[in-house]
């Protein structure tokens, strides 16, 4: 797998996610939200080296990365003054408290 392919990856897993919350919202079944699918070749641990490995990992998240600004930017457009910041302050919150 090459690198775009990972980068591509990693924006498919918010993709994913976002998709299996939509169906929870409204009241679907889970279903399947891709995520075994997509991480299939990415993360394989027969790679010959750690740093291979490592290279893999890194473009997954830088995909993960790309594709949370761009979310952002496009909240920030359309919500003048969100607090991303507060946000994921809160969040880092919750999640030290469970």
């Amino acid at each position: 797998m090459e690198d775009t392919d990972l980068v591509q990856t990693g924006i498919g897993l918010l993709a994913s996610v976002y998709r299996l919350r939509q169906n929870l919202e409204d009241g679907g079944e889970p279903g399947t939200s891709g995520y075994p699918e997509l991480l299939e070749g990415a993360l394989e641990y027969t790679t010959t080296t750690i740093d291979e490995l490592a290279q893999r990992q890194e473009a997954i998240m830088r995909g993960l990365l790309m594709g949370f600004v761009k979310v952002v930017e496009a909240y920030e457009r359309e919500n003048p003054g969100p607090d991303v910041l507060q946000l994921l302050q809160q969040l880092s919150l919750e999640i030290a408290v469970e």
